[in-house]
């Protein structure tokens, strides 16, 4: 399966389904389905969507985003549910539930279908232990772990080989015609001018305070705007090396020692030689008279195109099982500068010469104590750092507070304020842990309940930190009075941006009536921004790789000449743009090398497009009812704003 599933992201098709999917196939079935009658709260087991026979339960939505909301948590641990949630999370997995149950029920219908056999062998594949064959122990440590049963995964896999069949062969469009690209060949030359004036909100901002009832009011509709990220206290106790007793080392220990590696100590003679193999005793012959003669032994190699080599420092024993025992007799019994051979060995006839002698004295055990000492007392500071770190774990394992294990062990416990993911606090601006404390911060946002202790490293075989949440504060905006402030200021900036908006669709109302820009610009009153000119060619826009101005983008996503508005983020403002002219090349005079270069990845684009509309007239042939009210409810529920007895 994951051979399988490499190949379909590869493709255009992929890419689209991966967007469709994304729990089936982005996270390789990590989001788990669940029962579509399991309940919730209030909402019981009624169901959010129906696809043809199939029914979505709401229990199964929420079941979704949570497991979505947790995955998305590790690579941002400071996100919110409600702004998970808030972001569109909700409406894109409740389209990848109705697009999958289509899909399916689609293809069955028009008569594909997926056999068991093939089903087992795409797990099989996915769950191949090391040896290569299906590990049963991995594939049950998987559905545990993501809480799937084997009848979900399976009709998993079914979805997906059935999307594969639906899909790939409209999907995988090799090229595409030159007739088709070329109009699309001349869009990057194309040319746009426009106009565009900026309304800032700041200039229509209201300077009175409207009282504590509107400001309440308004932090209420804009709750996640002021939310302060989960918060959470941590308790910590640190230990490293120095905090673990080491044994000394003893005098028998190191006699041990010194007994167990005798022949290290003993009396050795290492040499350095020089040697050529030749192919035959004659060869050898002529090599061995050069260098008598005075010839160097490289160059009397060289002669017979061969070429000499030196080893390293070698014991006899050690030349010998590279040579032979004759070789290495005769060089060990020759003095330095000696050329010895030639001399038959397994590889052929070699000739060698001595090129140095280092002669080891023996080393007596009071010679040899101080390393001895040194490498034992490394080893026994490993040992007792492992074996500490160990029984802490232990400790941890066997559910021990911090409280608890840092009695036991004699460490001190720290405890942090209201930590954000980063590390900051938001309620003691001034307040830094060290730098090398940042693993132990991500563990604890990683980790489980309150109370629960674990280990972080925070340097590699040196330094650690038991860790523990003490508590968590959820996310929430701060106290009314505390954000009083903020709130005043961007109440001011949200009414200005009422003003701003009102003035751009004046303007826009008063150009399609038929006055010029300047003179709509002019009749909307003043302390309106200044006109500026705005374009260029299409395909320089994200030449330079850095974000388009939206702006632009606006202007070249319109019809000549129109004009549209365009919000600026944050209750900034709003801008008019208006668009004069384009300019586009005659899609003919466009080379064919051009187009040729167009071909290609429009062919991706428009598979892309065609397996879109393939899921659309899925949807529609099946039927899709979404419970729209219910939906609504269930996203009140998981971003905390629904009433509590709703």
């Amino acid at each position: 399966m994951i051979t399988a599933l490499r190949r379909l992201f590869s493709s255009t098709v992929g890419k689209f389904i991966a967007l469709a999917f994304v729990g089936l196939i982005g996270v390789l079935f990590a989001l788990g389905d669940v029962t579509g009658n399991a309940s919730f709260g209030g909402l019981g087991g009624a169901n959010v969507a129906k696809v043809g026979d199939t029914e979505i339960g709401v229990g199964e939505l929420r079941q979704k985003v949570q497991q979505a909301y947790d995955q998305a948590r590790q690579q941002q641990p400071g996100l919110t549910r409600q702004a998970f949630v808030e972001s569109g999370a909700l409406d894109q997995l409740l389209d990848q539930l109705v697009n999958d149950a289509a899909v399916r029920q689609y293809a069955r219908d028009i008569g594909f279908g997926v056999s068991k056999r093939l089903i087992d062998g795409q797990i099989a594949d996915a769950f191949a232990g090391v040896s290569g064959t299906f590990d049963q122990k991995r594939y049950e440590a998987y559905l545990a772990d993501n809480g799937v049963s084997e009848a979900q995964l399976r009709r998993e896999v079914e979805t997906l080989l059935l999307t594969q069949q639906l899909a790939a062969p409209i999907g995988n469009l090799p090229n595409v015609s030159p007739g088709l690209a070329r109009p699309y060949a001349v869009l990057p030359l194309e040319q746009r001018r426009g106009q565009a004036v900026y309304i800032p909100s700041s200039t229509f901002a209201p300077a009175g305070d409207p009282g504590d009832a509107v400001l309440k009011t308004f932090l209420a509709q804009n709750a996640a705007k002021f939310t302060v990220p989960e918060r959470r206290v941590l308790q910590y106790a640190l230990f490293d090396r120095a905090a673990v007793p080491i044994p000394a080392v003893t005098d028998a220990e190191v006699a041990a020692a010194y007994k167990a590696n005798a022949a290290q100590y003993t009396a050795a003679e290492t040499r350095r030689i020089a040697q050529v193999i030749a192919p035959d005793q004659a060869t050898a012959n002529s090599i061995a008279a050069k260098v008598r003669g005075g010839t160097p032994l490289a160059a009397a190699a060289q002669s017979a195109g061969l070429s000499a080599s030196t080893t390293g420092e070698l014991t006899q024993s050690a030349y010998a099982a590279t040579s032979s025992d004759a070789v290495a007799k005769a060089a060990f019994a020759a003095k330095r500068g000696d050329l010895v051979g030639p001399t038959q060995a397994g590889l052929g006839w070699i000739v060698a010469r001595v090129e140095s002698v280092t002669a080891k004295p023996a080393r007596t055990l009071a010679q040899a104590t101080p390393e001895l000492r040194a490498e034992l007392g490394k080893n026994k500071a490993n040992e007792a750092i492992v074996d500490y770190y160990n029984k802490v774990q232990d400790a941890v394992n066997g559910g021990a507070s911090i409280e608890e294990i840092a009695a036991d062990r004699k460490l001190k416990v720290e405890e942090t304020p209201a930590l954000l993911p980063s590390g900051r606090a938001p309620g003691q601006p001034a307040f830094a842990l060290a730098p090398e404390l940042a693993p132990m911060i991500a563990q604890a946002f990683q980790g489980g309940a309150e109370g629960e202790a674990a280990i972080a490293t925070l340097v590699e075989n040196e330094k650690f930190a038991i860790v523990s949440v003490k508590s968590v504060i959820e996310a929430a905006p701060p106290p009314f009075a505390q954000i009083r402030g903020d709130l005043l200021a961007e109440w001011r900036f949200a009414e200005g941006q009422k003003v701003a908006r009102a003035k751009a669709r004046a303007i826009v109302k008063a150009v399609e009536g038929g006055k010029s820009f300047a003179e709509a610009i002019a009749a909307a009153g003043p302390n309106i921004g200044t006109v500026q000119t705005i374009g260029g060619r299409r395909g320089d826009l994200a030449r330079s790789g850095q974000r388009v101005p939206p702006e632009l983008a606006l202007l070249f996503s319109m019809a000549a000449n129109s004009v549209k508005t365009l919000e600026i983020p944050g209750n900034r403002g709003w801008m008019v743009i208006s668009l004069a002219q384009v300019n586009r090349p005659d899609p003919k005079s466009v080379n064919d090398q051009i187009v040729a270069s167009v071909a290609r990845p429009l062919a991706g684009a428009m598979g892309s497009e065609l397996v879109g509309q393939l899921i659309a007239e899925a949807k529609r042939r099946v039927g899709v009812t979404i419970n729209k009210g219910l939906v609504e409810q269930l996203r009140k529920e998981l971003t905390g704003n629904a009433p509590v007895n709703e």
